[in-house]
């Protein structure tokens, strides 16, 4: 029996990350390397064919960018690699935010979990510490992963072959990241 399809949402952080390193930036050497790393290969390897999940709170937080190049790259990406479905009950949402807030007093972070799990989402991916920390065990819906940990849960045989490919025949018309080794697996 075929495993069920996973929806995996990002959060802010992570969404932000992930469209720096598909315009092309170099091997991430800070502390947060290994789940920078992580949620690139789960980008290009994820099986299937879905896209990663953006909460409305997450599209709101992009629009509000105040560097407009920046903004414009979050927006571009966003409406064309990734899914944005509007939540289905807004007033259920807040009260669930508010339930989480007593443990975490980021009210978007609060917003993005209980959206999710409006949304029925699976998996939410973050490396914000704090929020992971207080509020991993607090939903029966969506779980809270670092991108390590899912990352490793997708099994990927080292050396597999990427489902999505940051390539171009045309060099000049090419992703930088399709020239760089460090997010191959």
């Amino acid at each position: 029996m075929p495993a069920k399809k996973q929806h995996v949402g990002l959060d802010s952080q992570s969404f932000s990350y992930l469209l720096d390193a598909i315009s092309g930036i170099s091997k991430p050497v800070d502390s947060l390397a290994t789940e920078k790393i992580a949620l690139v290969r789960a980008f290009f390897y994820k099986p299937g064919q879905f896209s990663f999940v953006l909460t409305e709170t997450v599209v709101n937080e992009a629009s509000k960018i105040n560097n407009v190049e920046r903004r414009n790259l979050h927006d571009s990406f966003r409406n064309t690699l990734f899914y944005s479905p509007a939540v289905k009950d807004a007033i259920a949402v807040k009260n669930r935010a508010n339930e989480f807030y007593i443990h975490h007093r980021k009210l978007n972070d609060c917003l993005v979990l209980a959206e999710a799990e409006d949304l029925r989402l699976d998996i939410v991916l973050t490396y914000d510490n704090k929020f992971w920390q207080r509020l991993c065990n607090m939903s029966n819906v969506t779980k809270l992963m670092k991108p390590n940990e899912y990352w490793a849960s997708l099994d990927i045989p080292i050396g597999g072959t990427p489902q999505f490919r940051p390539y171009d025949a045309n060099p000049e018309d090419a992703n930088p990241l399709s020239f760089q080794q460090w997010w191959r697996w």
